[in-house]
Order: C-alpha cells, then structure tokens, then sequence
C-alpha cells in the first residue's frame, strides 16, 4: 500500500505528488495552491515559495528562493530538508504553518 500525504495550508488540503512525480510547488501563484482561498493576499509567502518532492522514497521540503524563507522544526533551510507526517513543523515565512498528513483513497485526512 503507497502512503499518500498532503499537506493542510490556510485550512485548506494540498494533495502532495507521489514518487517520480513532478514536485508539488507552494506560493501564491503556484498552481497546485490554486484552490487555497485568500493565500495570494498572503504578501510573507512568495509567489514561488517552496516545493515538496520525493527522492529514494523519502519526501523532502525546499525553498525556492523565497524572500521569506522555509522553516523547519524553528530553522530556515538552505536547499532542502527531509520532512515527515507528525515529525517536523514546518512553516512558509514568519507565520503560516503547513501540516503534513496521511490521506484515505478518497483524500480525506486519517
């Protein structure tokens, strides 16, 4: 059974891609953020902010030239940092947490 994860942004689902798909990308104009009501109001959060990608199974985070950068568990990163459902706090600038989750078939959080 593949895990499937998303993330939850402004109260809102973001499905993340699988493995040996193309990165799922965060910002105010990226299009899988498309959905996620009132974020372009969210001047902190760039328009290309951070994606999440995975590699040999294992699923990372990555700043993407943001101007206020990518934290995790309290630190910016540089390049990219491993990430978990229930492991690392992550946040987009000063103040918008993102939660990692697992999701059903259906898209719906356990």
């Amino acid at each position: 059974m593949t895990v499937r994860l998303a993330l939850v942004l402004a109260g809102v689902l973001v499905p993340l891609r699988g493995e040996g798909e193309a990165p799922t990308r965060l910002g105010r104009d990226a299009p899988d953020c498309a959905h996620v009501t009132g974020l372009d109001l969210l001047d902190q959060i760039s328009r290309e902010h951070a994606e999440f990608f995975w590699e040999s199974g294992r699923l990372y985070v990555r700043d993407t030239c943001s101007s206020n950068g990518t934290f995790v568990d309290g630190e910016r990163i540089e390049g990219h940092a491993r990430v978990w459902p229930g492991s690392h706090e992550v946040r987009l600038a000063q103040d918008v947490d993102l939660v990692i989750v697992e999701i059903d078939e259906f898209g719906a959080p356990l």
